[in-house]
């Protein structure tokens, strides 16, 4: 089964989100990946604990009480729970560009998260700790500001980050050349987005990020398991997937306006991808499937 490509336009706008699930209100059982990373943390009343499992990349790992997930971008997973207990998932999902943000000389985030796949990110976390981050997501949740909600949710997020860069650094490193392949493939990710109706070639973002296109095309597929043009694709159909379900306007114009010159070919790619055809799927929607 291949998996999802679920794009932030799907979860969030900005640069982040916090969201809480439980089984009433879950996402979804799909073998997904997104361009974003996540941070998920599990809290459950049954007796031993036990939620279930996640696999990621293929490896899986048990969900129980206290779990802390780190998530890289393009990572495969998919969550399995088997509790019949209440639980809760906290989740945050922010771009790549906060966890830059947030990053210093003496704090290098991508320390942690470029190497998250690791099984040692799977531990469930102390009492103490579980209280801590429970204790942040409520903060988050009872934001009431008039004025600086924004501000104040930024800091609740770099607090987490302090958090998590303490409980899970023990030396590990990045090196100077990646820690530029992972600020490179962060800002093309954010042109891509903002400029999928243009021009995307490999030789236009080649030139656009000043490395060579082969260059480009290595360090995009080792940082997210994935190849640009595959990316751009994906992030194209997501984004008519949108504005079909959205707007009125006619499908001929949305493939143009994601970057299809040939509607033949976006009709193709659109069914290809999703398993139905652009029109069949604005009709599903207008007919509330």
């Amino acid at each position: 089964m291949d998996a999802l490509l679920f794009s932030k336009e799907d979860i969030y706008h900005g640069n982040y989100v916090f969201t809480k699930r439980d089984a009433s209100h879950e996402f979804t059982k799909a073998l997904h990946y997104h361009d974003f990373y996540e941070m998920q943390f599990y809290v459950c009343e049954s007796a031993d604990g036990k939620i279930g499992d996640i696999t990621i990349n293929g490896v899986k790992h048990e969900l129980r009480q206290g779990s802390l997930i780190l998530i890289n971008m393009f990572d495969v997973h998919q969550i399995d729970i088997t509790c019949r207990e209440p639980y809760i998932r906290y989740c945050v999902s922010f771009d790549s560009s906060l966890l830059l943000f947030a990053c210093s000389a003496e704090s290098n985030l991508f320390n942690i998260f470029s190497h998250c796949t690791d099984g040692k990110y799977y531990k469930p976390l102390t009492p103490q700790q579980i209280a801590t981050f429970a204790a942040l997501y409520s903060k988050h949740e009872k934001l009431r500001l008039h004025n600086g909600n924004d501000i104040l949710g930024k800091a609740i997020i770099l607090e987490i980050f302090a958090y998590v860069y303490d409980i899970f650094y023990d030396g590990q490193s990045i090196s100077d050349a990646d820690s530029k392949g992972l600020a490179t493939i962060t800002e093309l990710i954010n042109y891509i987005e903002d400029h999928l109706s243009e021009n995307l070639s490999l030789e236009m973002l080649a030139e656009h990020a000043a490395y060579s296109t082969f260059h480009l095309s290595r360090i995009f597929k080792r940082y997210t398991n994935n190849t640009l043009n595959k990316y751009i694709v994906n992030k194209r159909i997501d984004r008519a997937k949108i504005l079909i379900k959205t707007t009125d306007t006619s499908i001929t114009e949305i493939s143009r306006n994601v970057g299809f010159n040939n509607y033949n070919h976006f009709y193709r790619t659109f069914k290809a991808i999703t398993g139905i055809n652009p029109v069949d799927f604005r009709a599903s929607f207008s007919k509330g499937l």
